[in-house]
């Protein structure tokens, strides 16, 4: 379907498409780093360090609606093993989809990020417990944190005039109309135009192709794909490509050796660039990946997903090391 001249609308797409010396900064999940990720606090840091969209995830519940969170299991992110103990469920690893909403905001999404060390992408897992204002460490155990709704979260993009990228998480479980779902959420706070839509299932971009959309849609990837540039322009229709660092060559013996740009796989970006089509490389943070983020930024990528948006900010703003 060609929707281009409604795309063209799309704030997110002109963002990436316009001329700057440096990548648009994504709060992947808000700002991980400093508040727990897929909530409203994580998006309100993200916007406050500057970041210039955030991206979020979004599940459907038992009762259709669509909520933020990344894993399609509740365990990792809240008390659901405490609250529902003893719940049936349970034996499936309390699934996201075996849950109405009235259950889902009961669950405290808080507490696990300021707990002990050994909880995957808590404040003490990313080393930046001890940056937390005390009052920040208290708040997120207070129990006053919840897992916000995708009509929340859009709500607040909107009223801070900023930009979101929504991933349906639909792979593995599929559930029936989330698709549908988001794209009625979207229609009803008027945000398409801050909006882009990605996903690893790329029959959800396709099922959300529709005449006169103004979001736009971008394939996730986490592996190589030969002539992305044919396959996501030809076949997809995609506006946007989202790529591992890995994809990008991060991983690469060559790159290891060099840790240069020309190191880089640079042939992704330009194919892609040629077709119009912006490259997204996720997840880049400032404390672990040395000057990746400046050797991205040299072969054009247009946009990082981060983290760190305040650490990645001061990265940018600092001049680069000549001698690395």
């Amino acid at each position: 379907m060609d929707s281009t001249s409604s795309r063209s609308e799309n704030r997110f797409l002109a963002l990436l498409r316009s001329s700057r010396a440096d990548p648009v900064l994504v709060a992947h999940r808000g700002d991980s780093f400093h508040a727990p990720e897929n909530t409203l606090e994580a998006a309100r840091l993200g916007w406050q360090t500057g970041a210039e969209a955030w991206e979020l995830d979004v599940h459907l519940t038992r009762d259709g609606v669509p909520i933020v969170l990344h894993d399609e299991s509740l365990l990792r992110t809240t008390d659901v093993a405490t609250r529902f103990a003893g719940d049936p469920r349970g034996r499936d690893g309390f699934q996201v989809a075996d849950f109405d909403f009235d259950e889902i905001q009961t669950l405290d999404a808080g507490s696990w990020f300021v707990g002990e060390p050994g909880e995957l992408r808590s404040a003490r897992d990313f080393g930046t417990f001890d940056q937390l204002a005390p009052s920040h460490v208290e708040y997120y155990r207070s129990g006053s944190v919840f897992i916000p709704t995708l009509e929340e979260a859009l709500i607040l993009t909107k009223e801070q005039d900023w930009l979101v990228n929504v991933e349906i998480k639909s792979f593995p479980e599929r559930p029936p109309g989330i698709v549908e779902r988001v794209l009625e959420v979207i229609a009803a706070t008027e945000t398409a135009e801050r909006v882009l839509i990605s996903s690893f299932d790329h029959d959800d971009l396709l099922a959300a192709d529709r005449d006169g959309r103004r979001y736009a849609l971008g394939i996730l990837l986490a592996t190589p794909l030969h002539r992305l540039d044919e396959y996501a322009a030809d076949l997809v229709g995609a506006d946007t490509v989202h790529v591992s660092t890995e994809v990008i060559g991060s991983d690469t013996v060559r790159y290891r050796r060099e840790r240069s740009s020309t190191a880089l796989r640079q042939e992704i970006v330009t194919a892609l660039d040629e077709r119009g089509i912006p490259v997204l490389v996720y997840t880049v943070n400032h404390q672990a990946d040395g000057n990746l983020a400046r050797h991205l930024a040299e072969i054009g990528v247009a946009g990082l997903f981060t983290d760190d948006p305040a650490g990645m900010r001061q990265r940018f703003q600092r001049r680069p090391d000549s001698s690395q």
